[in-house]
């Protein structure tokens, strides 16, 4: 068992922003490094770093990263690039389950950890990297625990004060730190708890995609209630990634992203030049001729973010992030001599692709990236200048005609028009595969894609304008969305959940209607439906999304009921699975 405190800051390179590969500088940024407990030996091997006392006098940036680099090897795994996969062919799979953890809940990282005990084989390993707080109460059980199992588990727990870069410096102090003999890394979020056929179905998806680099398997979420929640979120897979187009070109989402240990290293680990890594990551891979696949099977399940309020910074926290990889994308452009660390074939496939390969890829990404993204944003903001003036000529009693000054709004709820058909066609054609999979469940009925639709609404203000400080260069702190609720009154729940809905849709088109009304000198038909039917689409998507996060009497019981809740596990009972993980370890002794 391997329980370390270091305090690290982990700076990607300047090519690392820029293009996605390159060595990672590994900074000590405090000196005394401590151990939860004391071993004779920490395991001297290169991709780990030996824990030891720093009391030296502080030296540069350069000679502390030349002397740290030098003592512990760190970056072996990015300067090893030559290890392809065509030398790797015959080995055995074993895989490495990575956990990013940041101030969780104990219990359900625990389970999460169950869960994939129950899974795991006996040559693979699960690697906890807790990072980015200084929480004891949180982090001080999980290491007792770990260090609680049999060393032949291989269940490693690591946390670090400090991890610039966000979750990517965590992941790839994880790519530093995992066994040089796993063939693949999978990524594991804390509240993702592994199904039992887990472990079997990325084995099967490793052999039947051998030559891929990522396997991205389904998010899934196991919260009872909340069913309208789940339909839209589970849309993006449910739809967008299911199609033919996106699925062989499919970009990492995250959670149960089975990825190549070499093809990663080769890439030069994770980026962090978006907060939304992995599909940074997965537009890099294809832009070196890499290829992915999703997998659309489930295998593990979530929690869905517990407030209203977590749900809406969940979902600008992926906007903004995407939006970022959009930013970038023509300028990442793949030129094979600037990819020096490519095999040979890497780099002719970089080469041979066709033009109608690389519009194949970019419809793929565009699709994808924009998924939670709309362009109306600046329609709404023509919406309120509008209002603006026609305000300003009525309070200054200006000889205008007025008419004229609506033929702006006719072309707002035009493009709003456009929008809320195009994403009522999605939605309409939105079979739901993965619920029929896992859930035995028929097609969904019109009712419960409308109800999806009408909750989608709420992100409409969110997917139009939150990415625009992206254009103008502004960053946005990583934020964990919390997995607990804390103990509320009903009062208190529906004011918060009414303070987080965005409202500036709903406003602007009152305000039209009132201005356009039959009452008005301004009376336009048209525009007065327009508005109407907006606010009422508007009031309906909030009464939706209160619904599904309305309030519920406290039990402290209930947040461990649903994390050992599992409605989608196949012929297996909880006993079945602690008599079969009891037999495990005693084989492994």
């Amino acid at each position: 068992m391997t329980i370390n405190k270091r305090n690290y800051s982990v700076e990607p390179s300047a090519s690392v922003n820029q293009a996605g590969f390159g060595s990672n500088k590994v900074v000590s940024t405090h000196r005394n490094l401590k151990r939860f407990e004391s071993q004779s030996e920490f395991q001297k091997i290169s991709y780990r770093k030996r824990s030891d006392d720093y009391s030296q006098k502080p030296d540069s940036f350069d000679r502390q990263q030349e002397r740290i680099n030098k003592k512990y090897n760190y970056q072996s795994v990015f300067a090893n690039k030559n290890n392809n996969a065509e030398s790797k062919t015959n080995q055995p799979i074993r895989l490495s389950f990575q956990l990013m953890t940041r101030a969780e809940p104990v219990a359900m990282v625990i389970e999460t950890i169950k869960s994939l005990l129950a899974i795991k084989a006996f040559d693979d390993e699960i690697l906890i990297v807790d990072n980015n707080h200084t929480k004891t109460e949180l982090y001080e059980p999980l290491a007792k625990f770990c260090n609680g199992l049999d060393a032949k588990l291989n269940v490693h727990f690591y946390h670090i004060d400090a991890v610039a870069g966000f979750k990517s410096g965590a992941l790839n102090l994880a790519l530093g730190l995992m066994n040089p003999n796993a063939t693949h890394l999978v990524v594991v979020d804390s509240d993702y708890q592994a199904l039992p056929q887990a472990r079997d179905a990325i084995v099967s998806a490793i052999r039947h995609h051998p030559k891929h680099t990522l396997l991205q398997f389904p998010q899934f979420y196991r919260d009872a209630g909340r069913v309208d929640v789940h339909s839209e979120l589970n849309h993006y897979f449910n739809y967008h990634l299911y199609r033919p187009f996106n699925r062989s070109r499919a970009l990492s989402t995250g959670t149960y992203a089975v990825i190549r240990r070499d093809a990663l290293i080769n890439l030069g680990g994770w980026s962090g030049a978006s907060i939304t890594e992995d599909a940074q990551m997965g537009v890099l891979m294809h832009r070196q001729g890499l290829r992915s696949q999703f997998i659309p099977e489930v295998i593990a399940t979530g929690l869905l973010p517990t407030t209203l309020s977590d749900l809406m910074a969940q979902r600008r926290r992926w906007i903004y992030g995407n939006m970022q990889v959009l930013n970038t994308y023509f300028s990442m452009r793949s030129k094979p001599t600037e990819y020096p660390h490519l095999s040979d074939k890497q780099s002719y496939a970089v080469q041979s692709q066709s033009i109608k390969e690389r519009l194949a890829y970019m419809r793929a990404h565009l699709s994808q990236l924009s998924a939670w993204i709309n362009f109306t944003g600046i329609f709404i903001l023509l919406h309120v200048a509008t209002l603006l003036i026609i305000g300003a000529v009525l309070l200054a009693g200006l000889n205008v005609n007025l008419a004229t000054l609506l033929t702006p709004l006719y072309i707002v709820y035009m493009s709003y028009g456009l929008f809320l058909a195009r994403r009522l066609w999605a939605y309409l054609h939105d079979d739901a595969p993965l619920n029929q999979q896992v859930q035995n469940e028929s097609k969904p009925n019109l009712g419960h894609r409308l109800q999806a639709w009408a909750l989608h609404l709420n992100f409409w203000e969110l997917g139009a304008l939150s990415w625009w400080p992206v254009l103008w260069g502004r960053d946005k702190p990583f934020i964990c969305t919390p997995k607990l609720d804390d103990v509320r009154t009903r009062r208190s729940v529906r004011i918060a959940n009414i303070s987080a809905l965005p409202k500036l849709l709903l406003g602007l088109s009152v305000l039209t209607a009132m201005l356009v009304s039959p009452l008005s000198p301004l009376y336009s038909p048209l525009l007065f439906v327009c508005a109407i039917i907006v606010c009422l689409l508007k009031l309906w998507a909030a009464k939706v999304i209160m619904t599904n996060y309305s309030y519920k009497e406290p039990s402290f019981s209930s947040q461990k009921t649903v994390l050992q809740q599992t409605n989608l596990q196949k012929s297996k009972s909880l006993a079945d699975d602690k008599v079969a993980n009891n037999n495990k370890i005693a084989s492994y002794k």
